[in-house]
Order: structure tokens, then C-alpha cells, then sequence
């Protein structure tokens, strides 16, 4: 048995692809393109532990959730609208800030919540380069990945530079972006928002947020 093994069935069954817009419900469950995708992508526990784990414990503040800081005091953050992990046009802006950084690989890391006691989590790989179409190859366990609302993750890459904390689950849902302050400039150039929708999310924030954010 793989680590992954109960990700191949537990997301096989068709009330899943209610909420997915990458995969049409008549093409929800072909298990060897679900196969093939952990084969590539799925981390290992102890690469996992090794590596990037103190990675994750650098920027983020372990167990913590919202209205809680996640993010360690030092790393300056960016609060976006969120819903899910990537869409496909915010996936290709965090590329770019991927590349510019310098970095080659990133890494997506389910935080269990009270609602998911008992599910497998993920625990993923990605190449920087990866394209779109080939992040969402994986047929249904991809679009769980990617597209499952209310589930949370940490993303972050072996720079040690950036994080991002997809906070589905909160009232309001958050991609809340944070970056060492020398790269500032790169996340705020690929990440642009207006006025209308800072003011907006702004009102949602909890207040350990709106005195961290500059």
C-alpha cells in the first residue's frame, strides 16, 4: 500500500465532481489517470519531514488558523480572495513569482481541519515549470486538489522566500500571500489588486491582520 492509496478511492465516488469545473461528471473517475499523477507528484513523508518541513515551520506558524497570524512575524503579507487552491490564472501569476525568486520546485500541504478528520490528506510536488494542463492531468484527484472548497493548504517552495496560505474555510474565503520583505516588489507586481478589492476584503480581516499588513 502507498501513502496515497486512500486518495485513489476515497475521491473516486461521483458526488465529489459536484463542485468541479476541470472535470465533466461523465469523465469523473479514471483511476490510472489518478494513478499516474500521485506517481509523479506525490511527496513522500520522510522527503517531507526531511526537507521541508522545517522549511514550512520557517514561515508559517504551525496549527495555527484563522483569526490566528499563520505566518511568522517577520514575513510581510498580501490578503487576495481565495475559493480553492489554483485557479488557472492565479496559479500562472504565483509561477512568475516562482521564477523570478529563482525557485524550482513548490510544494502543496493540506492543514487538517475539524471537517476532515479521518480523510487522506494531500501532500504534493510540483515542478515550478509545471504547466496548467499538466497541474490538472490528474483527472478527479487533480480537481479535488485544485478545485475542493473549504479545504486548506500551505504552498510554498524551497527558497524559503514565500509562502501562501489558502484559507478556504474562513467566512470570507482568503489566499493570503506572504514574502520576506526584499520580495516585496515581486509579489506585489504579480499580484496586483485594486483599491475596490483591498477595501473590500479589508472588512473581513481579522485585526492581527490589518495591523500586519503593510
Amino acid at each position: 500500500m502507498t501513502e496515497y492509496t486512500r486518495h485513489i478511492e476515497h475521491y473516486l465516488v461521483h458526488s465529489h465532481s459536484a463542485f468541479s469545473n476541470l472535470i465533466p461528471e461523465e469523465k469523473w473517475g479514471n483511476k490510472d489517470l489518478a494513478q499516474r499523477y500521485l506517481q509523479k507528484y506525490w511527496l513522500e513523508e520522510q522527503e517531507y519531514l526531511k526537507v521541508w518541513k522545517p522549511m514550512q515551520d520557517s514561515i508559517f506558524n504551525q496549527g495555527k488558523s484563522l483569526p490566528d497570524l499563520i505566518f511568522r512575524p517577520e514575513i510581510e503579507l498580501m490578503v487576495l480572495r481565495g475559493g480553492c487552491l489554483f485557479a488557472e490564472d492565479d496559479f500562472k501569476k504565483l509561477q512568475k513569482a516562482m521564477r523570478a525568486v529563482g525557485d524550482n520546485y513548490f510544494v502543496v500541504i493540506q492543514h487538517s481541519q475539524e471537517f476532515t478528520r479521518g480523510e487522506p490528506m494531500f501532500r504534493m510536488k510540483f515542478p515550478v515549470r509545471i504547466t496548467w494542463d499538466e497541474l490538472a492531468s490528474g483527472n478527479y484527484i487533480s480537481a479535488v486538489l485544485l478545485e475542493m472548497s473549504y479545504n486548506e493548504y500551505y504552498v510554498f517552495s524551497e527558497s524559503g522566500k514565500w509562502g501562501k496560505y489558502s484559507a478556504n474555510d474562513f467566512r470570507l474565503p482568503l489566499d493570503i500571500v506572504g514574502f520576506k520583505p526584499e520580495y516585496k516588489s515581486i509579489f506585489k507586481k504579480n499580484f496586483e489588486q485594486s483599491s475596490e478589492e483591498w477595501e473590500e476584503i479589508k472588512e473581513w480581516l481579522p485585526p492581527k491582520y490589518k495591523e500586519n499588513i503593510k
